[in-house]
């Protein structure tokens, strides 16, 4: 069995070896460039292909930081394995295993102390290993030395005849009679809106900056705004460009019992249906928010494992 890195004449392979590999999870050439290849921290070098002759087996992509994030800098010591697949037909034949291990070597000898799986912040697919279409990597990786320290869900609704529910209306109400207005963002917005995420979500702060800068922020972030004019909360969609991709989404924590954070939800679900966008999903939620979403006539599609290991 051979391992290289990924070359730009693998496009067609490696893209076909992906939806083979993780059937769950197609991907097409757009999305292919877009989240992986344009990635600022792409290196082919980390993209590895498995072949024996020229047969492909099985598919790394790993990553670290070459760039610094805006939030979260380097992250020397941190290193992820974004995606992985064996051809169905290949499997338990030592090619994951073998696969797994020269990502480790490469992210090592990098500097990287400990690789997450799937959570990637700048581009993640998933943020775990899914525990029902692909049940059999969460024994693989713990046969590797990986080790489960949490579990999320991913959740989607239906939109098609949403109605606004009658007591998010009077929420609403209650909320606007207290002087706190509901708005699209305007340009205006900008510098609340920072002050904001810096001050409680700074780690969605690029995903803001990035819609504004695509020019259609309008569209896709509603705001809270108090009396004085500061941002109170905020609901945003189609974070890497997908329409129908909900999130983020937070209010200020001292605020959170006035009921802001349900009106901007169903605000968001409102406008959605408005521009005939009748599905909606994110992938990473857990705990509380599990009941909350529920509430909010959310269902649980997906559910990982979230693994990880020193190395």
């Amino acid at each position: 069995m051979n391992i290289r890195e990924y070359w730009a004449a693998d496009e067609e392979l490696a893209i076909n070896l992906w939806n083979k590999c993780l059937p769950a999870d197609q991907i097409d050439k757009h999305n292919f460039y877009k989240r992986i290849v344009y990635d600022v921290n792409f290196d082919p070098a980390n993209y590895l292909l498995a072949f024996v002759d020229d047969v492909p087996l099985g598919f790394m992509y790993c990553t670290r930081r070459t760039v610094p994030d805006e939030i979260g800098g380097m992250e020397p010591d941190k290193g992820w394995i974004v995606a992985m697949g064996v051809h169905p037909d290949c499997r338990r034949q030592g090619v994951g295993g073998a696969l797994v291990k020269a990502a480790e070597e490469k992210l090592s000898a990098a500097g990287v102390k400990y690789t997450d799986l799937g959570t990637y912040p700048a581009n993640y697919f998933f943020p775990g290993v899914d525990k029902g279409e692909y049940g059999d990597g969460v024994h693989f990786f713990e046969s590797m030395g990986y080790v489960t320290r949490g579990e999320c869900c991913s959740m989607d609704i239906h939109l098609h005849g949403y109605r606004y529910p009658e007591k998010y209306k009077e929420k609403k109400r209650a909320a606007e009679f207290l002087g706190y207005r509901i708005k699209p963002y305007e340009d205006a917005d900008a510098l609340p809106l920072f002050r904001f995420m810096r001050d409680s979500f700074p780690h969605w702060l690029p995903n803001a900056r990035d819609c504004m800068r695509s020019g259609k922020a309008g569209e896709r972030i509603i705001l809270a705004k108090d009396k004085a004019g500061d941002v109170a909360g905020f609901v945003m969609r189609a974070m890497d460009d997908t329409e129908e991709r909900f999130g983020p989404f937070g209010v200020k924590q001292d605020l959170q019992g006035l009921g802001l954070g349900s009106i901007l939800f169903h605000e968001m679900m409102l406008d959605m249906a408005r521009r005939r966008i009748f599905y909606t999903y994110f992938l990473w939620t857990g705990g509380r928010n599990l009941d909350i979403y529920a509430s909010w006539g959310m269902k649980v599609y997906r559910t990982y494992n979230l693994m990880g290991k020193p190395i």
